[in-house]
């Protein structure tokens, strides 16, 4: 099992690299999960030591995949947007969060059922390669299974009500949330509000009207994506792997660190992403490494 060297986490001072580390400890992981804002790219712009980490997770061999929580994206897509920033990346190496709604399909036995569509949700969609049904048509509304929270590119305010009067009225249906996240970053030093703070608007509306309505989650750092992600590692390595044996890096404490600890995995965050080491003081889990980049 890795082991955390004597200072990591700690605030302050040089983290070193993750890339140093590795040379280090070469036996020290199994495979390895990256995230990718924050970690691989900031702005669209590839951040220093990504390109020559996935050079080297190549020629040695080591299983590795992206994580991200960006639904909005197919993976084709997400990759084109990688391969235009010199990273060289597959679609089949990337797990987004709303690869999990092949998990809600078989769970809630909702194959073939027909769900309205808040935003965006990746092109091809990411529902209907999960066997799903959809509409973005609010005359549909009442008669689907359930909603699920995409992101962007929708007038808000009638669907949010919409939405919000429709579960009122279908207090079993489903809010379905591939991206759990409050906010990303716009790129332009700017936040933009995410899927999560729009999901937990409807269900703080509906809580003051009396009807409880969790969300379904399936991002990080909640369990469908973490349970696909590592199916798909154990496929790429062709055998099983331990989760202590496994490394996610990212650049969110809530997102990235606490979602890995959670589901067995090791953790480490990068400090090039929206973590600060101040917010690093009062982290709860912590990390098992902090370093200042790859």
């Amino acid at each position: 099992m890795p082991q955390p060297s004597p200072d990591a986490g700690e605030v302050g001072g040089d983290h070193g690299r993750f890339r140093d580390w590795l040379d280090a400890h070469p036996d020290a992981l199994d495979a390895l999960i990256l995230d990718v804002d924050g970690v691989l790219l900031l702005a669209k712009q590839a951040i220093a030591g990504s390109r020559e980490l996935l050079n080297r997770l190549r020629g040695s061999g080591m299983p590795f995949l992206l994580l991200t929580n960006d639904g909005d994206h197919s993976p084709q897509e997400k990759a084109d947007t990688l391969q235009r920033c010199g990273l060289n990346i597959e679609a089949a190496e990337i797990v987004s969060c709303a690869h999990g709604l092949t998990v809600v399909a078989d769970e809630y036995d909702c194959v073939n059922a027909c769900f309205f569509v808040m935003g965006n949700l990746g092109t091809p969609c990411y529902a209907a390669a999960a066997g799903l049904q959809t509409t973005r048509n609010l005359s549909d509304l009442p008669h689907c299974r359930g909603v699920i929270v995409g992101e962007e590119n929708y007038d808000w305010e009638p669907v949010i009500n919409a939405v919000v009067n429709y579960f009122i009225v279908h207090p079993d249906a489903l809010l379905i949330t591939p991206n759990p996240d409050e906010y990303y970053p716009d790129g332009g030093g700017g936040l933009r509000l995410a899927a999560g703070s729009v999901a937990r608007l409807i269900e703080r509306a509906l809580a003051t009207y009396g009807r409880k309505m969790p969300p379904v989650y399936l991002g990080k750092p909640y369990g469908p994506i973490f349970r696909i992600a590592h199916r798909r590692i154990e496929q790429t390595a062709g055998r099983s792997i331990e989760k202590n044996r496994v490394l996610m890096i990212g650049d969110n404490l809530d997102a990235d660190v606490t979602g890995a600890k959670a589901f067995g995995y090791r953790a480490a965050i990068v400090l090039t992403g929206i973590t600060t080491p101040a917010m690093l003081a009062t982290a709860h889990p912590r990390p098992d490494w902090v370093w200042r980049g790859l």
